[in-house]
């Protein structure tokens, strides 16, 4: 299998996931504060106090303060990053995770690689995880101790030359011990739908763009949950292992249009630059309909919030918000062109704010 094809394999799940909402009644939330500082691309955003967050920006550590108007670069990015490199130099800073106490773990992206710091944005150690459920990073942490990923490398198979995808019954959800790097199965995802995708005169079957993707978390406490796609409802599993499982709840399909098809394909085609011959034929499965649910974000309270699927012109973004006993509560709207991107204590969102091209990390409550 040539090295593009391995390329446009990996990258597509990411490229389905954008600009994915049924109708309700919705509650609606205000804006206390903004940062100045703006970005083009933002990832997720950790409270580390009333004032103070932690994000990534452009592939950047950052911390703001709402009160002080402050965006302040931690640590440094490079280009290149050698094995033993120091803990305060990363490629792209893409992920953040509370750890508990203050310490923060920040994933990078480029070099599969996550670094331990503390809330004043100072290094303390690269954290050790055992080479297992594939070369993904670990996005999922409580404060017990444990990290959680999804084993995707049983239904996927291997991402070397000669290993073909493969329908499995479920995907497992491991749970890593930090200190001991013991590991266990926590839960099960259901497998991805599969289909048929060619690159020229090669074929292969891959997870269908816009598939119902089942999604977990962790809270502090070890209280894991499951967002199931296919019905859209939510599980928890207790720390002692006793699963409390939500009703469904109805939710009106959104179809992918033939406008979701050419913007998804020319975000595989940007990805994979270079990799790709020229003028090669790429063709790539769709599902009819986008399922009920495109992200997912808990709080440390017990609330999970799902992000309803759009339409492709879609700014509005809509949660159905679930609680600890695992039913549906309500429907919160966030202003447009505003998505989740984290909570709080005392009841504070943070949210990104698409303003054009440029995002801004802002602090919301609900009403």
């Amino acid at each position: 299998m040539t090295v593009w094809f391995r390329v446009l394999v990996v990258t597509v799940a990411a490229a389905g996931c954008r600009n994915a909402g049924g109708s309700t009644s919705t509650g609606g939330v205000t804006v206390e504060a903004k940062l100045d500082a703006p970005f083009a691309q933002i990832g997720n955003v950790v409270e580390l106090d009333e004032d103070r967050v932690a994000f990534t920006g452009d592939r950047q550590f950052l911390i703001g303060s709402f009160g002080k108007g402050t965006v302040d670069t931690i640590g440094h990015r490079t280009d290149s990053l050698a094995q033993g490199s120091p803990t305060s130099v990363y490629k792209f800073a893409g992920w953040l995770a509370h750890l508990g106490g203050d310490t923060v773990a920040l994933v990078d992206f480029a070099a599969i690689r996550t670094t331990l710091w503390n809330e004043q944005g100072q290094p303390l150690a690269p954290l050790a995880l055992p080479p297992v459920g594939g070369a993904t990073p670990v996005l999922a942490y409580d404060h017990r101790g444990f990290g959680y990923k999804g084993d995707f490398t049983s239904v996927l198979g291997s991402p070397e030359p000669g290993r073909e995808v493969h329908a499995g019954d479920s995907v497992p959800v491991l749970r890593i011990q930090l200190t001991s790097a013991r590991v266990d199965t926590v839960a099960h995802l259901a497998p991805p739908v599969l289909g048929e995708a060619k690159f020229g005169e090669q074929s292969r079957q891959v997870a269908t763009i816009f598939g119902p993707n089942d999604m977990f978390g962790a809270l502090p406490d070890g209280r894991v949950w499951i967002a199931r796609a296919r019905e859209n409802r939510l599980e928890w599993r207790g720390p002692g292992g006793v699963w409390i499982r939500g009703k469904p709840h109805r939710f009106e399909p959104v179809p992918v249009t033939e406008g979701d098809k050419s913007r998804v394909l020319e975000r595989i085609r940007s990805q994979a630059a270079g990799q790709l011959p020229p003028g090669i034929e790429l063709t790539w499965p769709f599902a009819q309909q986008k399922p009920a649910f495109d992200n997912a974000v808990a709080s440390a309270a017990g609330e999970v919030w799902l992000q309803r699927s759009r339409p492709l012109d879609g700014t509005e973004f809509v949660y159905d918000v679930f609680g600890p006993d695992a039913e549906w509560k309500r429907a919160v709207k966030l202003p447009d062109n505003t998505a989740l991107a984290g909570f709080g204590e005392n009841g504070a969102v943070y949210a990104v704010v698409k303003e054009g091209e440029q995002r801004r990390v802002a602090k919301l409550r609900e009403k």
